[in-house]
């Protein structure tokens, strides 16, 4: 049931050295150098105080919204050019969905396109003479999952054994306990061989 987004490892590497400088240092402390997840597919997160509460309890969720940008084409209409999709979102699948609410006459749009190659994305939405862009991108927002949310379930197993829900603070005093562990057995292993 755990599903922790991924986040950018330098961060996290920044946010640990501040709780082992400083062990009194508060969420916000940590957050100024953890802004949030940080997804491969792309896609912009709006955090705020939901993400705080994410970081706070271990549970909580976020918005995650397509990078669209509205175009101007040779002919002067619009088209709608997306190039991050939210993260667990299968491509495929939001094409068609955007492709049935063409057919049911929900969206005005002339053509769609994936133009996609090469691990990057880039899907072109035309739309018609007398569409408004921002009204159509705002529809397709709402209907598809051009904006998601991601749900935070920080579950993890402490000592190998017990689950529990951590926050962004408990998760890296965990974290660093299981590091200065494995720092201390294989020293004491290579101790013992050298004394060998």
């Amino acid at each position: 049931a755990t599903n922790i987004p991924p986040h950018n490892l330098g961060e996290l590497i920044d946010a640990i050295i501040e709780q082992i400088d400083n062990p009194e240092a508060t969420l916000e402390d940590l957050m100024k150098h953890v802004k949030g997840p940080d997804f491969p597919t792309g896609g912009i997160v709006y955090g705020g105080a939901p993400m705080l509460q994410a970081y706070a309890t271990g549970r909580g969720s976020v918005m995650v919204r397509a990078i669209a940008d509205i175009e101007e084409t040779k002919k002067g209409r619009h088209q709608i050019v997306v190039t991050e999709i939210p993260y667990g979102i299968n491509k495929a699948s939001l094409v068609e969905k955007i492709a049935e609410l063409y057919k049911e006459k929900k969206i005005n749009i002339s053509d769609l396109r994936d133009e996609s190659s090469r691990g990057k994305v880039r899907i072109v939405i035309e739309l018609k003479k007398d569409a408004y862009p921002k009204k159509v991108l705002n529809q397709l927002f709402k209907m598809t999952s051009l904006q998601t949310s991601f749900n935070y379930n920080m579950l993890a197993l402490i000592d190998g054994i017990q689950p529990r829900i951590l926050g962004l603070q408990e998760m890296l005093s965990e974290f660093i306990k299981h590091r200065q562990s494995v720092v201390r057995r294989r020293t004491e292993f290579e101790l013992k061989k050298a004394k060998e």
